[in-house]
C-alpha cells in the first residue's frame, strides 16, 4: 500500500503545471503523464513513443521512439530516469519514466521538450500588447500597470477569448498551459519572463514557447480499440493563415497528416468556397458572409472573412483560417508584376537657367508582394543630381499599390540632345527571386543657349566710317549696325526673330525698325539704313535690340548713345572783308584752349577726340626732366673758383693802372722848356678811372 500510495503522489506531482528550468533562462514543456501498458504507443504529431519490452524484475523498461514510422531511438531506463532523443545535447523529446506499476503492468512517461526563445528583450509600454504569431495559439499579453520597478501587471487573454490578470517580476515568470486533447494538457506553450521594467514607463520581456508541440495527442494500448477522437470546436483556436485569396487559388492546409485545399470560388457579400483532399476531389462546400465565420463539418478547420474583406475590384478577399494546434497552411507564392514608368517637365531647356525635373512612378499590378523594392534614378551625360536622391529603396510593394511619385531634378552642364532613362527596378519575389526590370526611355531631351551678343555701330562721314557723323539740316546720313554672336554651337546656340529698334527722337526721319532674324552662334549681321536729319543740334542715336532665345522667351538690350550726328553749321572760321584783301581769322592762341574745350563738351564721348589733341600737342610739350643735382653742384663750384680768379685778377690790374696813372701825372706837372703857355684847364685831375667790366 505505501508503494501505491507513493506512485499515486509522484503522478500526481508529474501532473502539475511546473516546469523544472535548468538553469536560468531555460524551460521545458511537457505533456501530462501517461500509462502505457506492454506494447501500448503514445502518438502525437509525426512520432511514437513505443513501451516495447520490460525486464523480468520490473527494474527497467526498453522505450522506442519513431518519426514517421521509422525507428529512430531506443532507450533503456530505470524509474525517475530520462533519455533524450536526438541526443541529450540536442534534445527535441525527452522521456522520463515517472513510474512503473509491475502489479497492473503499466508504465508512466512523461515526455517533454525544451523550450526555444521566441522574442527577445521585448520592449512593452503600459498599455501595449502583445499576441503570438499565426502559428502558435493565439494568447495576447497586456501590460496593464507598471506600479514599481521590475513589477508589472499583466493581462493574459486565452484562444477562447477568456483572459486572467497576473503579476510579472524577474523571479516568478509567467507560464501558461495548453490544452491539446480532452484529456492531455501541455504546459506551458508559452513563458514570459521579465528582463527588467521601469516604474509608470516600459517593460522588457523574453518570450519563450516549446520547440515541439504534442498535437493531437492518442495513447493506444493493446486490447483497445484505436479510436478517432473528433476535434472539438473549442481545439480549433490556433491561426494558420491570415491575408489574401484570390477567387479560383487554393489555400492548401495539413493537420495531422491530412492535406486539404481550400478553393475560394467567388467573391461578394456571400462569398462561395469549396473544400478539396490532396487529389483535388470534393469533401465540403460552403458560404460565408462577410463579417462571419464558418467551421466546417468534415475537417478541422475554420474560415472568417472580416468586415470589409471583400474586395470585388480585384477578385479577392481577406480571410482568416484557424486549426487546431499543429495545423500549417503552405505559403501562396504569387507573382508580382512591377512597373517604372518615366516622365519629365519639359524636352526643351536653355543653359544657366532651367532645370529638368524628372518624375519617376512605380506600381505593382500583380498579385504578389515585391520586397526591397529598390530605384535607381538615371542622370544623363553633362547632367548633375541637384536634389533628390539618386536611389529609393522600398521594403515592400503590396500587389496593385504603387509607390509615392518619385521626383528628384537635374541641371545641364553643356548643350546638346540627351538620352534620358531608362530606370532601373530591382526587387524579390514572394519566392526569393530577385528580378530586375526598365522603364520607357526619353530621347530628344534637347539643352539651348543663349550667345553672347555684341553690336557696333558707324555712320558714313567724309568718305569713312566713324561713329561721328558732322552733318546739316535737311541731309541724309548713312548708319550702319553690325550684330554678332559669339558661341562654339550654331545649332543649339542662337537668337531669333532679332531686329533693331532706332530711337529717332525726332531729330531723325526713317526706319525705326530693322528686322535681323534670326542669328547663330559665330555668325554677323550688317545692315544699313538711310536717314534725314531734320533740325540742327547734336544728338546721340540710341539703339534698343529685342530678340526671342531658343525656347521663345524674348529679351531686351540698350545700347545708349551709339553714333554722335552733329548738324551745327560751322562757326570756328570768321572772314574779315578788307578794301584790298579778305583775311581768314583763325582763333587766337589765347582763344584756342576754349574753343577745344567747347567741342569736346559737345561730343557724348568726347575721349577720342581727346586722345587725338593730345597726341598732336605732346610733340611740342618738352619732356619734363628730374634735376641733376651733381651736375648742378660741379657748375656752381667751377663758376665760384673763376669768379675767385677774376676778381684777383681784376684786383691786381686796377692797382696796375692806377701806379702807372700816378706816374703820368707827375711827369705832366714837371716844366718844359719852351712852349706855348699852360692851360688853365689842364689844373684838374683825374680822379677816377672806371672799368667797366
Amino acid at each position: 500500500m505505501k508503494k501505491v500510495g507513493a506512485l499515486i503522489l509522484l503522478l500526481v506531482m508529474s501532473s502539475m503545471l511546473f516546469i523544472p528550468p535548468v538553469k536560468a533562462g531555460t524551460y521545458y514543456s511537457k505533456l501530462s503523464t501517461v500509462g502505457l501498458k506492454l506494447g501500448g504507443v503514445l502518438k502525437f504529431g509525426d512520432y511514437e513513443i513505443k513501451f516495447r519490452d520490460v525486464t523480468s524484475t520490473w527494474d527497467k523498461v526498453m522505450i522506442d521512439i519513431y518519426q514517421g514510422g521509422t525507428l529512430v531511438k531506443s532507450l533503456t531506463l530505470q524509474e525517475g530516469e530520462q533519455g533524450y532523443y536526438p541526443s541529450q545535447d540536442d534534445a527535441k523529446i525527452i522521456v522520463k519514466i515517472s513510474g512503473i506499476w509491475e502489479d497492473k503492468g503499466v508504465v508512466y512517461i512523461t515526455v517533454s521538450t525544451p523550450m526555444k526563445i521566441l522574442e527577445e528583450k521585448l520592449v512593452l509600454s503600459e498599455g501595449s500588447s502583445y499576441t503570438l504569431p499565426s502559428l502558435f495559439p493565439k494568447y495576447t499579453f497586456k501590460v496593464v500597470d507598471i506600479p514599481e520597478d521590475d513589477k508589472v501587471k499583466v493581462k493574459v487573454t486565452y484562444p477562447d477569448g477568456t483572459s486572467v490578470y497576473k503579476v510579472l517580476d524577474k523571479t516568478t515568470p509567467i507560464q501558461v498551459s495548453y490544452k491539446v486533447s480532452s484529456e492531455l494538457t501541455q504546459s506551458p506553450v508559452v513563458v514570459v519572463e521579465l528582463v527588467e521594467a521601469k516604474k509608470n514607463d516600459e517593460a522588457v520581456v523574453n518570450i519563450y514557447v516549446p520547440g515541439l508541440f504534442f498535437t493531437n495527442p492518442q495513447v493506444i494500448n493493446p486490447g483497445e480499440e484505436k479510436e478517432e477522437q473528433p476535434v472539438e470546436e473549442t481545439q480549433i483556436v490556433q491561426s494558420v493563415y491570415e491575408g489574401i485569396l484570390y477567387v479560383g487559388e487554393n489555400l492548401i492546409v495539413e493537420y495531422n497528416n491530412t492535406v486539404y485545399k481550400v478553393n475560394l470560388v467567388s467573391v461578394g457579400y456571400y462569398s462561395r468556397f469549396k473544400l478539396l483532399d490532396s487529389s483535388g476531389n470534393l469533401i465540403e462546400e460552403f458560404t460565408i458572409r462577410e463579417g462571419t465565420g464558418y467551421t466546417l463539418t468534415k475537417a478541422p478547420i475554420r474560415v472568417e472573412i472580416p468586415p470589409n474583406g471583400v474586395d470585388l475590384t480585384y477578385n479577392r478577399t481577406y480571410i482568416k483560417v484557424y486549426t487546431p494546434v499543429g495545423g500549417v497552411a503552405k505559403p501562396i507564392i504569387r507573382e508580382a508584376k512591377v512597373t517604372a514608368e518615366l516622365s519629365v517637365s519639359e524636352k526643351s531647356l536653355l543653359l544657366g537657367g532651367d532645370e529638368l525635373i524628372v518624375f519617376i512612378k512605380i506600381k505593382n499590378v500583380g498579385k504578389g508582394n515585391a520586397f526591397q523594392v529598390k530605384v535607381m534614378a538615371p542622370v544623363p551625360n553633362n547632367f548633375e543630381l541637384r536634389s533628390g536622391i539618386g536611389a529609393w529603396i522600398l521594403s515592400r510593394l503590396e500587389p496593385f499599390s504603387e509607390m509615392p511619385v518619385l521626383v528628384y531634378t537635374l541641371k545641364p552642364k553643356a548643350v546638346g540632345t540627351y538620352t534620358l532613362g531608362p530606370v532601373v527596378v530591382e526587387y524579390y519575389d514572394e519566392a526569393g527571386k530577385k528580378v530586375t526590370i526598365k522603364s520607357n526611355v526619353i530621347e530628344k531631351i534637347t539643352v539651348y543657349s543663349t550667345p553672347q551678343i555684341k553690336l557696333k555701330a558707324a555712320g558714313f562721314s567724309n568718305s569713312s566710317w566713324s561713329n561721328y557723323i558732322k552733318t546739316k539740316e535737311n541731309s541724309t546720313v548713312k548708319l550702319r549696325f553690325t550684330v554678332s554672336a559669339t558661341g562654339t554651337s550654331p545649332e543649339y546656340e542662337f537668337i531669333k526673330n532679332a531686329k533693331l529698334i532706332v530711337n529717332l527722337g525726332g531729330f531723325l526721319d526713317g526706319k525705326e525698325e530693322i528686322s535681323l532674324g534670326t542669328i547663330k552662334a559665330g555668325e554677323e549681321k550688317v545692315v544699313d539704313a538711310q536717314y534725314l536729319v531734320l533740325k540742327q543740334g547734336v544728338y546721340p542715336v540710341s539703339v534698343t535690340l529685342k530678340y526671342q532665345d531658343p525656347l521663345g522667351n524674348w529679351h531686351i538690350i540698350n545700347y545708349p548713345n551709339v553714333v554722335l550726328i552733329d548738324s551745327i553749321p560751322p562757326k570756328v572760321k570768321v572772314l574779315v572783308k578788307t578794301e584790298t584783301k579778305v583775311i581768314e581769322k583763325l582763333p587766337s592762341p589765347e582763344e584756342l584752349p576754349r574753343v577745344i574745350e567747347g567741342v569736346l563738351k559737345q561730343q557724348s564721348n568726347p575721349a577720342p577726340l581727346a586722345l587725338k589733341i593730345q597726341n598732336v600737342t605732346a610733340k611740342f610739350i618738352p619732356p619734363k626732366k628730374e634735376p641733376n643735382y651733381k651736375l648742378i653742384a660741379t657748375i656752381l663750384g667751377v663758376l665760384v673758383v673763376v669768379l675767385g680768379l677774376v676778381a684777383v685778377g681784376t684786383g691786381y690790374y686796377m692797382t696796375k693802372y692806377k701806379e702807372e696813372l700816378r706816374k703820368l701825372q707827375a711827369k705832366k706837372k714837371k716844366p718844359r722848356p719852351g712852349g706855348l703857355p699852360k692851360k688853365s684847364g689842364d689844373d684838374k685831375e683825374v680822379e677816377e678811372i672806371k672799368v667797366v667790366q
